[in-house]
């Protein structure tokens, strides 16, 4: 592998491919406790947002997917009871999901807790360098995506 201080390891090709090896090595840690790396997403969206966002079309938008693979998410999660559906009573065609207790015991092990363990490590302005990069990497990709 290339020095930090060389040319080719800063290439904009290097730092893509490393992010992406980041990526693939991140997302093979989604696979525990008998979930997937997708049902881990679900479980911590479903966990942290605000009530009113719990849904599967909610949780689609976040997670940039269809309602439809949203929607099968959900499915396991409810089958594994992870997730309860909740009516909304203002509204019946609105479903609100809520993480059960078994959920919120799986996530106090959450594979993504050893990865931001990682992160924690680094430096106090390295991390915020890397965060800053990174949301700027993310927002490119975002808008690159509405434009195609």
């Amino acid at each position: 592998m290339a020095s930090v201080s060389s040319p080719s390891f800063a290439s904009a090709q290097a730092i893509a491919e490393v992010m992406l090896h980041i990526g693939h090595i991140a997302d093979s840690m989604g696979y525990s406790h008998g979930l997937k790396p997708s049902q881990w997403t679900a479980l911590r969206y479903f966990a942290s947002a605000n009530p009113s966002q719990r849904t599967v079309s909610s949780f689609a938008d976040f997670h940039a997917t269809t309602r439809g693979a949203a929607s099968q998410t959900v499915e396991v999660l409810v089958g594994k009871g992870l997730l309860t559906r909740v009516p909304v009573p203002e509204d019946r065609r609105v479903i609100h999901l809520h993480p059960t207790p078994m959920a919120l015991d799986l996530l106090q092990h959450d594979p993504m807790k050893r990865f931001a363990a990682v992160i924690a490590s680094l430096p106090d302005e390295e991390r915020f360098s890397l965060a800053d990069a990174l949301s700027q990497v993310l927002r490119g990709l975002l808008e690159s995506r509405q434009v195609a």
